[in-house]
């Protein structure tokens, strides 16, 4: 066992010299997909063809890919109208913004990038702010006490601060992988399911959510099939009948997120 591990060691440093350890690869905070969830159907005379809703969403404390201690803050504002029963069409416009700290949590980073970390610019930590707009078509069923549904449509995203200045400003230099991209449009798909809480959601829909955007730069070159990389945000969130809402959300760029909101029905 031992010379087992000492091989593997020796390998991994044999690696690490050959191919100069890795650039760590790091993304807009805008790429994550916002934490607007799809309105659930409701039975019979609950159901409204038109809804609008806004809702606050953010992090007290949080990770993401080669980021640290993040802390965000933000809004979202969405219009989601059904037609044809279980067609749905839903706009939707959020904006957030925070500040985090550079790190290397995604495999090992070279001694450039660390040196750089050390520094007193590398320990600092740096704001963000980004602006985000989607729209998506999809369709959704309500069978006995299961709900399902799946959509694709697009993300816009508008992305700055110290934070995107500094990760363009590093790539250039060519200490980190980075293509410097604050603004872009992303495909986009979501999926959900969830259960109703009692005959006919009397107490509520409870439902978990994945919504996920593409792009070359969401991904080390030729890492993916095409070099085409993912942002991917997942939640879990609670609607009562009344309108009111919240959850709880994971994504690529932030551990864990709060939201809560308020739904009207027209």
């Amino acid at each position: 066992m031992k010379n087992k591990l000492t091989v593997f060691l020796l390998l991994s440093v044999v690696m690490c010299l050959l191919a100069g350890c890795n650039k760590p690869f790091l993304q807009t905070m805008g790429s994550n997909p916002m934490p607007v969830y799809h309105e659930p159907r409701w039975s019979g005379e609950q159901q409204k063809n038109f809804t609008m809703g806004v809702g606050l969403f953010g992090t007290p404390y949080g990770i993401g890919q080669n980021v640290d201690e993040v802390h965000s803050v933000g809004g979202d504002l969405f219009a989601q109208y059904r037609f044809l029963d279980v067609f749905f069409v839903q706009a939707a416009f959020a904006g957030n913004g925070g500040t985090l700290k550079f790190d290397c949590n995604d495999g090992p980073c070279w001694d450039n990038y660390r040196k750089w970390m050390d520094s007193k610019e590398g320990e600092d930590s740096h704001s963000f702010w980004s602006l985000q707009e989607q729209a998506m078509l999809g369709l959704d069923f309500n069978i006995g006490l299961v709900q399902f549904g799946f959509g694709g449509g697009v993300m816009l995203s508008q992305s700055n601060g110290d934070y995107e200045d500094k990760r363009k400003e590093l790539a250039e230099i060519g200490i980190i992988n980075s293509p410097a991209e604050s603004n872009e449009i992303f495909p986009m798909i979501g999926f959900w399911y969830g259960f109703n809480l009692g005959k006919k959601a009397r107490y509520g829909v409870i439902k978990s959510e994945t919504r996920m955007v593409f792009s070359g730069h969401l991904s080390d070159e030729g890492s993916l099939i095409g070099g085409v990389g993912s942002a991917m945000s997942m939640g879990l969130v609670y609607y009562h009948p009344s309108g009111f809402h919240g959850g709880v959300s994971t994504s690529t760029q932030e551990l864990f997120s709060i939201s809560l909101g308020k739904t009207f029905s027209f």
